[in-house]
């Protein structure tokens, strides 16, 4: 019987050293019915010469697309998916590494589960992190994994915390769906941040979306890119906090209160681009507007810490 061909789509620009390493964890996959497509965010005669080099001697296909004008990531993913020949799509960074039996895992949970092309799912793997490159032991994230978490809904599942934690963490280059699933419901283009969230909120609303979960980690998510370079670092409080209106519907209450408290109030008070007095000032106004069950949470008082030292 042969096996689905499973598209590798990895967006990038200029990052040659991690672009690699990328790669060549999917050149070592245990699962071999796979091409690689790279989408260079404008043009990098770098990476065309990298990609030629690995061609030369990989006996999986390795696709170069450049876009010559920047169109951004998310954009970047959808022209890889378009260009893409295989039933399925994966996901990858250009900075994040897999496991040499990732794609297989996947495949065989989805043969587990009876899914086909044909269905409405997405597959994920639990992935290792970690805050720095000498850390001996990585952290396991979702901290409470999807089918132990009982929850039905995407949003819910990402951003509603037990303790001071959030309960699940889906990652891009965790992800594997029918393709036909981002050609219906595609990457918004154009967003500077939280494109895998608003990909991820946009499948669940408009697909009756199974989600399965490999529960062992199959990725290692790095975190030895330049912080400057890293685009879900850089503090952009407003952009999120617009966004977080427009999906507010989506929300559950402790979801959308606890997005506040990790993602806004953080943001705010890490802005050095504010007076200690304007990002207390900030930080009260949205603070004030939380429920009181939320106040009383042991996650709020770290707020309440910044509010009064101005920190």
């Amino acid at each position: 019987m042969d096996l689905p061909l499973v598209s590798v789509v990895i967006p990038t620009f200029e990052r040659i050293f991690f672009l690699r390493r990328a790669i060549m964890s999917v050149l070592k996959q245990d699962y071999k019915a796979l091409e690689i497509i790279i989408v260079v965010d404008g043009l990098s005669k770098k990476t065309a010469m990298l990609v030629d080099e690995l061609n030369a001697f990989s006996s999986i296909p390795i696709c170069l697309i450049q876009t010559e004008e920047k169109v951004g990531g998310s954009e970047a993913r959808n022209i890889g998916v378009r260009q893409a020949k295989g039933d399925y799509v994966a996901l990858l960074d250009d900075d994040d590494e897999w496991f040499s039996d990732k794609i297989n895992c996947q495949i065989e949970l989805i043969k587990q589960n009876k899914l086909t092309i044909e269905d409405d799912f997405l597959c994920f793997t639990s992935l290792e992190r970690y805050r720095d490159i000498n850390q001996k032991v990585y952290d396991k994230l979702p901290n409470i994994d999807y089918q132990y978490s009982k929850k039905k809904k995407i949003a819910d599942y990402l951003f509603e915390t037990k303790g001071l934690r959030n309960i699940g963490f889906i990652q891009t280059s965790t992800i594997l769906v029918p393709k036909r699933l981002l050609l219906e419901s595609p990457f918004t283009k154009g967003l500077i941040k939280h494109q895998d969230w608003d990909w991820l909120l946009k499948l669940d609303k408009e697909h009756k979306l199974t989600i399965i979960q490999v529960i062992e980690p199959k990725i290692i998510y790095h975190s030895d890119v330049p912080v400057s370079s890293r685009v879900g670092n850089i503090n952009r409080w407003r952009f999120t906090e617009e966004w977080l209106t427009s999906h507010q519907s989506e929300f559950s209450q402790q979801g959308y209160e606890s997005f506040i408290l990790n993602y806004i109030l953080l943001g705010i008070a890490s802005d050095q681009s504010l007076s200690k007095k304007e990002r207390k000032r900030e930080i009260q106004k949205r603070f004030g507007k939380l429920s009181s069950k939320t106040k009383l949470r042991p996650y709020a008082w770290k707020m309440i810490v910044y509010m009064l030292l101005g920190k």
